[in-house]
């Protein structure tokens, strides 16, 4: 019995120094931990400057191409030669050479406007891209809010089950003076020992369970497993819920998903444009300078030598290719109609998912309202008992129903707040407000 009451009070004792000693962060600190080490956020970060890499005029085939190329080949042959007049000429491992130098650029003037397609949907792709990086950056730090008020209401939840250790105790430590005195009876004793031993089991359990949760805290931060995390907050606020009107309009403007879903509807029209491009002809210039020089030791000519400008122009006309631009055309229209209809179904699915968040919040304020109702009369109940108690006018059965009356009253008050912090961290995550709502940096 004292290794159990010992046990109990050393993690009360080194909650408490952690609590006093340790490392306190607020959720500010937490979520700027999270951005700085978040290696999914990293990630999208990297493909947010990739994809304005990508977003180039260059890249989009506006911009001439400007090649140099050159080359120098030598040989030795055996050769003959015989002549129509019957005359010949033979040479011995005779050397041939040649020489050739090009500077040319290419200049694609006409596509069918498909390098301008092609450009507005590279920018569409990078403001995918920064939008993607925005909404992962949300809901990261919701996860974490969600997380850092889970370890509140866990840590109070510690609290309520410290306190009615306490209870236990004093109770257990009550029957066993009566029994001493031989005042009490067996079976009260062991009853008391019995609820003594369920509340610490429970109150064990509960701190192995915010230890599980702080390192699952620690992982979303990546920061070392082995550190220390000690929160300053102690209890629940509440933000002020928008009206209803006001929600609606928020989801519509400032929801990262619609804003990815519209996007995705942009760059599928822009490859719609990008398609049809390919029923125009293809018109390119093209001029630069080329050197070309050939000797041989053998034949008519010794030396052959060209240099000078070369210009030209390309017209590449596609007059039938087996149907594959309509058939492409017509697949890239599908494709836009598929975004549309994804569009239409994210806007329906986040609505509704705020509205039932909105009903939830004000459901549980007026639950909440009843919950401390309850635990005030609980308490006025409970403190009644224990005096009853102590002059021996209740059983001991029936002072552990009032205390663990009073316990399952705390709990649910404590849930309902919980629950009702949940509700306002996800109203805040479908309408894009996390990071102004709890990031202040």
């Amino acid at each position: 019995m004292k290794k159990i009451i010992n046990k109990i009070f050393q993690i009360s004792f080194a909650l408490g120094l952690t609590i006093n000693q340790g490392n306190t962060q607020t959720l500010p600190e937490f979520i700027s931990t999270a951005l700085a080490n978040n290696y999914q956020i990293r990630i999208l970060k990297n493909n947010e400057r990739i994809a304005s890499n990508n977003d180039a005029w260059g890249n989009a085939g506006l911009l001439p191409t400007v090649s140099l190329s050159g080359g120098i080949s030598t040989a030795f042959n055996n050769t003959r030669q015989e002549f129509s007049s019957g005359d010949f000429q033979e040479g011995k491992n005779a050397q041939t050479g040649n020489i050739n130098l090009s500077a040319l650029a290419n200049w694609t003037v006409f596509d069918g406007f498909g390098v301008y397609a092609r450009k507005e949907q590279l920018e569409h792709l990078y403001q995918q891209g920064q939008v993607l990086t925005k909404f992962y950056i949300e809901q990261t730090i919701a996860d974490i809010a969600a997380a850092y008020y889970q370890l509140v209401y866990q840590e109070k939840l510690l609290k309520n089950f410290k306190s009615s250790l306490s209870i236990s105790n004093y109770r257990y430590s009550l029957e066993k003076r009566k029994r001493e005195v031989g005042t009490g009876t067996e079976m009260s004793f062991n009853q008391a020992l019995v609820d003594y031993k369920t509340d610490s089991i429970r109150f064990l359990a509960q701190t192995n369970l915010i230890t599980t949760l702080e390192l699952e805290i620690k992982r979303i931060l990546g920061i070392d497993l082995n550190s220390e995390i000690t929160i300053t907050q102690k209890s629940f606020d509440f933000a002020i819920p928008p009206h209803k009107d006001s929600l609606l309009a928020s989801i519509k403007s400032n929801s990262y998903q619609l804003e990815s879903a519209a996007i995705d509807e942009l760059i599928a029209e822009a490859q719609i444009r990008i398609e049809k491009a390919n029923r125009y002809p293809t018109i390119d210039v093209y001029g630069g300078y080329q050197f070309a020089q050939s000797n041989a030791e053998v034949g008519f000519i010794s030396l052959n030598r060209n240099r000078g400008p070369v210009l030209g122009l390309n017209i590449n006309f596609n007059l039938f290719d087996g149907g594959n631009v309509n058939r492409a055309i017509a697949n890239a229209k599908i494709s836009k109609e598929n975004a549309e209809i994804t569009h239409n179904d994210i806007r329906q699915n986040i609505t509704a998912e705020g509205l039932t968040q909105y009903e939830l919040y004000h459901s549980l304020l007026k639950r909440i309202n009843l919950a401390r109702e309850n635990v005030s009369a609980t308490s006025t109940v409970f403190e009644i008992a224990k005096k009853q108690l102590e002059q021996g006018s209740i059983n001991a059965y029936d002072f552990r129903l009032v205390q663990l009356t009073l316990i399952n009253a705390e709990s649910s008050l404590l849930e309902q707040e919980y629950l009702l912090k949940l509700a306002e961290i996800n109203l805040n995550r479908i309408v894009g407000g996390a990071l102004a709502t709890y990031y202040a940096e």
